[in-house]
């Protein structure tokens, strides 16, 4: 009896080691993968919350620009110049009407501080935190409240043509910052805009009490730490435990403060320690074998998890970036209609002509640049159409010609079996002339950048072939980490200030939303080579009955058109364009609205925004075709609408925003039908 319980308590002992030793390396597994699966989750929560913080700041700078702008417009004026102080006041109200945030003017005579004018609001209190009186260049100086508004005051100091000197103090208002940052919800508690004093100039919490008030000590001692980004561990002045991620610019000093509750940050933390106490119990008792099992799967997990925060991070800033440059397209469309219609007028001085022409061509590029966000972001639909080959070659041989300087040379090569490609004929030059711009920039003085243009085999072997475009230069070359993030949105190795790091993102766009592909072949020291393929297609013939009708003159007349648009200065932009040509403008601000006034009106046309608030442009048009049935439409959009506009099944034609007069004119006509 006593042999045979002997035998049974060794047989449980054994029973319990074999489990023990199937299940020990599964708790184990399960431990660790927990553990780093927390501490991803943080590093993953810093990564987004750092990219919101730095986009934020990027679309500050923007503001800011364009608020400069507006100050330089009004200093360099010729009513300045000529000391017209009522004729610049009027100046001042044009440019208000166009430019909500702007609520006020001053003037002051440079040696006694006389007011020669003031326009708008009158603060009832001011704090400086800079002295811009001997700037030449917009400053910004500081706070001012009074007139319903929080204010930002920005300040140029100018000289008129008989040497005296004026100072321009230009108020702003601030709540245009507000709107750009994230609301307080459940992941972050604040978000804020700091001056590089550390004082608030815009803040989700309590904005009114701490507009111009100086931040918490730890807020001041990230923005004096000298770091141009960071992370840091505080308390708000509401007492709520954080880590905060924060940018700061280069251009303005300004700082941009996303705070999120620390638990996101200390609860994994602390899982992460007590997975890791628990494995290190675990590990004494399991045989090397188990751990060495455990690690190998844990490096997977982690490879996985970085891979998975790097897709996160790039459809995030995707989104963003495609947001952004939305909202910039149609901030820019009233500057470009302004800027157009001041540059054709008659009685413009020759200098006021070159003024209106310089910030004319900065507000295209400006409109170029989020053309390439877009197209990064996926946000923007192409226009995937045949092209020819040798007439692309044609047009961006000369645009690159004209782009280079006398120091570099361009040569040319073009394949005769390259017949046709499929993409988008505007992004597809622009994609050239980035890369053209880049090698260029890559080379050293005297080099030659080569483009060859080539037919290759597809996969399939099929006909038509794919055609390979190769831009290569003789420069430095690239090391195998800047050639792997090379394609990166935002990254560069230029100087700051010199590139936007969007040129090759773009190239990449393109590429895939055409269904091709981008590959980099670079050696340190020997030049690098970028290679975009796309598909090939037979050589597109010009359609005969298009170029008759194109050639044929058609006499002009005054239209009846209908605007519909929600954003008011877009509204009245495009409504001066089209009256000055002439044309009979009704402006409606909603989608109800305009079918009202298209049962009651017989317009010839409707031009409407596709992204309304209620009922977008799509809606409106499929209710407006039930009541007229040939209505003919265009839509004006900001690009980033474009896709959800082709899957309405609205048939109409797109102006992307922003646009000229000449553009919006001929849009007009080729809608309806002239």
């Amino acid at each position: 009896m006593t042999k045979n319980t002997g035998t049974g308590q060794s047989s449980r002992r054994s029973i319990w080691l074999i489990v023990s030793a199937a299940f020990v390396p599964l708790i184990l597994f399960v431990i660790f993968q927990v553990g780093f699966t927390a501490q991803a989750q943080r590093e993953t929560t810093q990564s987004q919350v750092s990219a919101v913080a730095e986009q934020l700041i990027v679309a500050a700078d923007g503001e800011v620009g364009r608020i400069g702008t507006v100050l330089q417009v009004l200093a360099t004026a010729q009513s300045t110049r000529n000391a017209d102080w009522q004729r610049l006041a009027s100046r001042f109200v044009e440019l208000a009407a166009f430019n909500a945030d702007i609520r006020g003017l001053e003037v002051r005579s440079g040696k006694e501080g006389q007011v020669l004018l003031s326009a708008g609001i009158k603060p009832d209190g001011v704090t400086r935190t800079a002295d811009g009186a001997t700037s030449s260049k917009p400053l910004f100086v500081g706070y001012a409240r009074g007139g319903g508004c929080l204010c930002l005051m920005f300040e140029m100091g100018v000289t008129d043509s008989a040497g005296d000197a004026y100072v321009f103090t230009l108020l702003t208002d601030s709540t245009i910052f507000l709107k750009l940052l994230p609301p307080s919800g459940e992941l972050f508690e604040v978000s804020a805009f700091n001056g590089p004093n550390g004082r608030f100039i815009a803040r989700t919490l309590d904005n009114d009490g701490r507009f111009g008030t100086l931040g918490s000590i730890y807020l001041r001692q990230a923005i004096f730490s000298g770091k141009r980004a960071g992370t840091y561990r505080g308390i708000t002045l509401e007492g709520f435990e954080n880590y905060t991620a924060f940018t700061r610019s280069t251009k303005t000093g300004w700082s941009a403060h996303v705070a999120l509750s620390s638990n996101y940050i200390d609860a994994p933390t602390r899982k992460f320690i007590a997975s890791l106490a628990a494995a290190g119990l675990l590990s004494l008792v399991l045989a090397g074998l188990l751990i060495s099992s455990a690690v190998r799967q844990i490096n997977a997990s982690r490879r996985m998890t970085e891979r998975l925060q790097q897709t996160q991070k790039m459809e995030a800033l995707g989104q963003l970036t495609g947001g952004i440059a939305h909202d910039f397209n149609n901030l820019l469309t009233p500057i470009v209609g302004a800027l157009d219609m001041l540059h054709r007028r008659e009685s413009l001085d020759e200098r006021g002509r070159k003024l209106a022409a310089g910030a004319l061509a900065s507000a295209e590029r400006a409109g170029k640049l989020t053309g390439q966000l877009l197209t990064f972001s996926r946000r923007q639909q192409l226009q995937i159409v045949p092209i020819d080959v040798a007439a692309l070659a044609k047009d961006v041989s000369t645009l690159v010609e004209r782009a280079f300087a006398s120091d570099h040379m361009f040569e040319l090569e073009v394949d005769p079996r390259a017949q046709g490609v499929t993409s988008d004929p505007n992004q597809l030059e622009l994609a050239l002339l980035n890369l053209a711009l880049n090698a260029r920039d890559a080379s050293p003085p005297g080099a030659t950048i080569r483009l060859a243009i080539a037919a290759v085999s597809n996969e399939n072997g099929f006909n038509p072939p794919d055609i390979l475009f190769r831009m290569h230069d003789e420069g430095a070359g690239m090391d195998e980490e800047t050639r792997r993030r090379a394609l990166e949105p935002f990254f560069t190795t230029k100087p700051v200030g010199r590139g936007t790091g969007l040129g090759l993102a773009q190239v990449l766009g393109l590429a895939q939303q055409s269904g091709g592909s981008v590959t980099i072949d670079s050696v340190p020291g020997r030049g690098t080579t970028v290679s975009m393929r796309l598909p090939g297609c037979p050589s597109p013939h010009p359609d005969p009955a298009k170029t008759a009708r194109a050639d044929r003159f058609l006499e002009d007349f005054p239209l009846r058109l209908l605007v519909v648009d929600d954003d008011p200065a877009v509204r009245a932009t495009t409504a001066r364009l089209l009256e000055a040509a002439g044309h009979s403008v009704d402006s409606v601000s909603r989608g109800t609205t305009a079918l009202a006034a298209l049962t009651a009106e017989p317009f010839d046309l409707v031009i409407v925004d596709f992204a309304m608030p209620g009922m977008n442009g799509a809606e409106m048009l499929r209710q407006a075709h039930t009541v007229r049935a040939d209505l003919k439409a265009l839509v004006i959009s900001g690009f980033s609408d474009t896709q959800a506009l082709a899957a309405s099944g609205v048939a109409a034609p797109i102006l992307p925003k922003p646009f000229s007069s000449d553009q919006l004119l001929d849009a007009v006509n080729k809608a309806v039908g002239r």
